[in-house]
């Protein structure tokens, strides 16, 4: 069953490789989507993907890299992904 989320993730996030983690957490997970940075220091993220391989996935975004420190996820269901089969890191 294929669902889609929108995801923000709250912490020491950025300047840490945490894009790049969240874009191949994705990659295994065989999602389509984009993840960005915020101005507010937070990550967006975008995803889209068979239900279990979603829920396997944000459990990796908030465990997070060895760099990273993921304080909170906030996750809303039924996004709308713009996505082109893919999953980017959007600048």
């Amino acid at each position: 069953m294929m669902t889609s989320i929108h995801a923000i993730a709250y912490g020491v996030v950025q300047g840490v490789g945490f894009r790049n983690f969240v874009q191949e957490a994705a990659e295994k997970n065989h999602l389509y989507g984009w993840v960005r940075n915020r101005k507010d220091g937070a990550v967006e993220i975008a995803a889209e993907g068979e239900k279990t391989e979603v829920e396997q996935f944000i459990q990796m975004v908030k465990k997070g890299n060895a760099f990273s420190r993921v304080e909170r996820v906030e996750v809303e269901d039924g996004a709308d992904v713009q996505h082109d089969r893919q999953f980017s890191i959007r600048r």
